[in-house]
Order: C-alpha cells, then sequence, then structure tokens
C-alpha cells in the first residue's frame, strides 16, 4: 500500500516574533554576522547588549561589542606584590581599539586612567584616547604598616567603588572607527585580596555608523536595537 505524503502546513510566527526576528537580523547585519537576511543595516542603529558578568581574578572578561568573534575589550583584575600591594582593575583595548581616558600624577606616581563617565556623555570623535591600557581603580597597601591603604583611580568612588558608570570605547569593524560604551559598577574591598576589586558587566552598545558619536546610557528609542543573542535559537523556533 502506498502512503500518499501531504505537504507539511508550515508554523505562523506571531507579528511580536517576527519584529523582534527582524530587530535580531539587523543587530546581525550591523556587527557583520549572518544569521539571519531580514533587515537592512544602512540606517543609523545603536546595537545595545544586556549581559551580567562579574570579573574575576586571573580571569579576564572579554567585551565583543559587535558579537563577530573577536575580542575587543578586557576588562582584568590585578594583584602586585613588593615594597606595597597594589589590587585593582584595568580595562583595555586591542589592536587600535581604545577607552577614554586621560594622564594624571599622584605624589611620585604617574597613571593612566579610564574616565568613569555618567549616563548621558557622548563618546565620538570629539573624545580624547591617550592610553591603551588604562587602570579603573586600586587599592594600594602600606607592606608596613597593613592596616593602612589609599584607594586610587576614577571609579573608586568614596572608597567603596561606583555603580553604573561608563567606559567610552573606540574600536575598528572593517578597518573604520566605530564608538561604543560598557556599563560597569565597580566594588572595593580593602582585604588585601586578589578580588578585592571587582566590577560588573551589565550592558554594552555601539553605534554601527562609522565615525558616529554615541550618548552613554541610551538604551531606548527608535534608533536602538536590543541584542540578546542567546536568544535567536529561541526565536526562530516561534518561542518568546
Amino acid at each position: 500500500m502506498t502512503r500518499t505524503l501531504r505537504p507539511r502546513k508550515p508554523s505562523t510566527l506571531s507579528r511580536s516574533t517576527h519584529q523582534r526576528l527582524n530587530s535580531y537580523a539587523l543587530a546581525a547585519s550591523a556587527a557583520g554576522v549572518s544569521v539571519l537576511a531580514l533587515a537592512r543595516a544602512s540606517e543609523a542603529k545603536v546595537i545595545y547588549t544586556e549581559t551580567h558578568q562579574v570579573t574575576r581574578a586571573r580571569v579576564p572578561l572579554y567585551i565583543d561589542l559587535n558579537h563577530d568573534g573577536v575580542k575587543d575589550f578586557v576588562l582584568r583584575t590585578m594583584y602586585y606584590r613588593g615594597s606595597y600591594s597594589e589590587v585593582g582593575l584595568d580595562a583595555a583595548g586591542y589592536g587600535n581599539n581604545a577607552v577614554v581616558g586621560k594622564r594624571f600624577s599622584r605624589s611620585s606616581y604617574f597613571f593612566s586612567a579610564a574616565s568613569a563617565l555618567p549616563a548621558g556623555a557622548e563618546i565620538g570623535p570629539d573624545r580624547k584616547f591617550p592610553v591603551r591600557f588604562p587602570f579603573m581603580a586600586v587599592e594600594l597597601f602600606n607592606r608596613l604598616h597593613t592596616s593602612q591603604h589609599s584607594d586610587v583611580g576614577p571609579w573608586v568612588g568614596k572608597g567603596q567603588g561606583v555603580r553604573n558608570r561608563y567606559l567610552g570605547l573606540k574600536f575598528v569593524i572593517h578597518g573604520k572607527i566605530h564608538y561604543g560604551w560598557a556599563r560597569v559598577s565597580v566594588t572595593l574591598g580593602h582585604q588585601r585580596q586578589y578580588n578585592d576589586v571587582s566590577g560588573t558587566l551589565t550592558g554594552y552598545a555601539y553605534e554601527t555608523i562609522p565615525n558616529k558619536a554615541i550618548v552613554t546610557g541610551k538604551t531606548n528609542g527608535r534608533d536602538v536595537i536590543t541584542f540578546q543573542p542567546d536568544t535567536l535559537g529561541a526565536l526562530a523556533r516561534g518561542k518568546k
């Protein structure tokens, strides 16, 4: 007996799912990732990525701003023990990528520090990127008087760290400069341990148009797309 095969009825995605798929496709296209070809990336868009990652001792925290599989920036804890003990958190860009910062001195020390920018700051061609490997926050402990310490850096706040401040970022996609930001909270423990100074990365974004400025902390609006790579598979199956 021959069984007649009937064509399968295609599943129907909801309108909201279609809209979200289109948004993710635009984000993927802007990032140079051939995931879905459902929308054009010719108009200016800010691609915002939600996340929650905490730095760990001896484990670099990498940031891939445009999700192309290339590491763009890194947050890294540090620990030094010598004539004094130093515990801190650094930010750095790979290649020609750079972080907004400044050079300054304190006593006999000279520092290159990453600026702790507030929400609403503009990151673009007018910003200065004078250093490649700036630090964010450092605890300095006196070797002889173990209870004595000092806090150095724009991210130390009043000795307890800061919440929801922004790194200003400049990075290169296919030879062209783009601007972005990373939202980070920093805490200080003052316990002379490897993970005394830690950072929590809660989001990052970049502008898809080369040399176009971006505003720190902007995560809403018609020109903003929230990108969540881990949900692409579920969306393709019509799941919310």
